[in-house]
């Protein structure tokens, strides 16, 4: 079931009614010490929130099997969107058998993606930012192209996050994707500055050494922002070795990172981890014709707020 700020601000009034008319019998002092608990946890569970286009929302999706003991939800037909046949990591270069390894395999730990890092670590089919998804029959679940974040200020300074690669890999292990976040405004029309939270494997590719899965970095945005991811294997007409930029506002992609459908080339997915300070999985994924260039990769980093910890 979705939820949206507005309801989340009902609840909060009507908790809100309540306290009071249980606090008649309390003193004063008491009751304003509540009230300031109640306006602090408000304000906490909001530290970052996600912004994005009308008609969107988190969709819930599961591991239910069919008749033949297949994942409904994970049948790589484009529905969610991530939901795309990716080809055998690994696999050396160019080509490779198809494998069941989109980002709700490694989420889940499934077909052939034993876990992120450890199949400890696989938080399980967490809820997803999307179009309307009906999970029972598989359908809908739609892409949608302008997804960024504000965060929120804590008296002078920005919110400070704790970023996590848990899986960053790719059918030829040369062609690692560099990860970051960059700079927009409250309307999600600016593109700005980039800024590295993970390092790839370099332009042109193998020129430089990947950070290695478990490395957590710690950053401050701005107040509105989004994430990036470089895939070093996809030429730009100025340079064969520029590599194409991906954006999680889809409109920002470079062109070599744009499929003219829109859905299932470059793109990323974000899931909301539940009864958290906001904390997102954060997924690029380049799985839709990467028989061409041998690089079917997929980055997944989790995002917390670092006073959590």
């Amino acid at each position: 079931m979705k939820t949206t700020n507005n309801e989340g601000r009902i609840h909060l009034r009507r908790f809100a009614h309540r306290i009071a008319g249980a606090c008649n019998h309390i003193r004063p002092g008491t009751i304003l010490v509540l009230l300031i608990a109640i306006a602090a946890c408000a304000t906490c569970a909001s530290a970052q929130s996600l912004i994005g286009s009308p008609g969107n929302g988190w969709q819930t999706w599961n591991l239910n099997q069919d008749a033949f003991g297949d994942y409904i939800d994970l049948n790589s037909n484009n529905k969610p969107y991530w939901d795309v046949p990716f080809l055998t990591f690994n696999a050396g270069g160019y080509g490779g058998n198809f494998a069941n390894k989109s980002v709700g395999w490694c989420l889940t730990s499934t077909g052939d993606c034993q876990g992120i890092g450890s199949a400890l670590s696989a938080p399980g089919p967490l809820p997803f930012w999307a179009g309307p998804y009906d999970s029972a029959s598989d359908t809908g679940g739609a892409l949608d192209p302008k997804v960024y974040f504000r965060s929120k200020s804590y008296g002078s300074s920005g919110q400070s996050y704790k970023a996590t690669l848990y899986l960053n890999t790719a059918t030829n292990t040369r062609e690692i994707n560099e990860f970051g976040w960059f700079e927009t405004n409250a309307s999600g029309s600016f593109k700005g500055n980039r800024h590295v939270l993970f390092h790839g494997s370099g332009n042109p590719p193998g020129t430089s050494t990947p950070d290695p899965v478990g490395t957590t970095v710690t950053f401050t945005p701005t107040q509105y922002f989004g994430y990036y991811y470089q895939d070093v294997s996809d030429p730009q007409s100025f340079s064969p070795y520029a590599g194409c930029i991906a954006y999680s506002i889809f409109a920002f992609n470079d062109s070599d990172c744009t499929a003219a459908s829109g859905q299932g080339d470059h793109v990323f997915a974000v899931f909301l981890q539940p009864n958290t300070d906001p904390t997102y999985w954060v997924a690029g994924q380049d799985p839709s014709g990467c028989s061409a260039d041998g690089d079917c990769n997929l980055t997944v980093v989790k995002v917390r707020p670092a006073r959590d910890e």
